[in-house]
């Protein structure tokens, strides 16, 4: 199991994990940890890639050392994120079936995630980034926007943006309020429940079918996992499912109300 140097939360920012994943230059290895410590993140995890021992990155860490002896080189991702509940991925490239949020507008979402356990914060490789299927695993993916005569950041700087803005929103009133749930939420047990009637519904309604089953659940799946659920939206989504499966089955329902195709 990864260690990692903060053992006693004290704020969100120290249940936040940053994951680079097949980092290639040393120097963006080292200047990764330099803006971490910057920013007031301590706990960095490696993905194969190059090693944090490398002389470049001890060298381009400066007082960040500390943080760079301390981080753990993991075989995959998913061991890289196998003890973190919430997972954001980052990219330069817009996704048309992924939301993604600027830096600033994300910071408080996942400062309101770090709240309730570790959460992991993916960078991928300097010359591609992460693949579709590592996005894939993130409940919620960001980007920072450049000028497009100039469009390209190296890793280390992406990670300080990221960095600073999460600190920024973590410092202010406005960030201290955006962390704080406003609300009870929902454990584990009731979030698979809960999935677990949506998917019904969408069954009784003939939207998941043979053919779309696997789509469907892990649409379920990240739209419950954006955030930290109150126990109030949980009600209402279990109600709206409960509703939908007290009706006649969809087919039933078009033998009396025929609709055009």
């Amino acid at each position: 199991m990864p260690t990692e140097l903060a053992k006693t939360p004290s704020s969100p920012l120290d249940s936040i994990i940053t994951v680079l994943v097949e980092p290639q230059g040393p120097r963006n290895v080292g200047s990764t940890a330099r803006a971490l410590a910057n920013f007031g993140l301590r706990n960095l995890r490696l993905v194969k890639g190059v090693s944090p021992e490398h002389p470049q990155a001890i060298e381009m860490a400066v007082h960040a050392a500390d943080l760079l002896a301390a981080a753990p080189v993991e075989a995959d991702l998913a061991a890289a994120i196998a003890d973190t509940h919430f997972v954001v991925g980052t990219t330069a490239k817009q996704r048309e079936r992924q939301a993604t949020l600027d830096a600033r507008e994300a910071a408080p979402r996942i400062l309101e995630a770090a709240q309730g356990g570790r959460v992991a914060l993916v960078f991928g490789r300097e010359d591609h980034g992460l693949s579709a299927d590592e996005l894939a695993r993130c409940h919620l993916v960001i980007s920072v926007p450049t000028d497009p005569r100039c469009r390209s950041l190296n890793l280390g700087q992406a990670v300080l943006v990221v960095a600073y803005e999460l600190f920024l929103a973590a410092g202010t009133p406005a960030g201290r309020t955006a962390a704080t749930s406003p609300g009870p939420t929902i454990h584990d047990e009731m979030r698979r429940v809960l999935q677990n009637h949506l998917v019904g519904a969408l069954g009784h309604l003939g939207i998941l079918h043979e053919g779309n089953e696997i789509p469907c659940v892990r649409t379920i799946e990240r739209i419950l996992s954006l955030g930290p659920m109150q126990t109030r939206d949980a009600r209402l989504l279990f109600t709206l499912a409960r509703r939908i499966t007290s009706m006649p089955p969809w087919h039933e329902l078009r033998k009396v109300f025929p609709l055009e195709e």
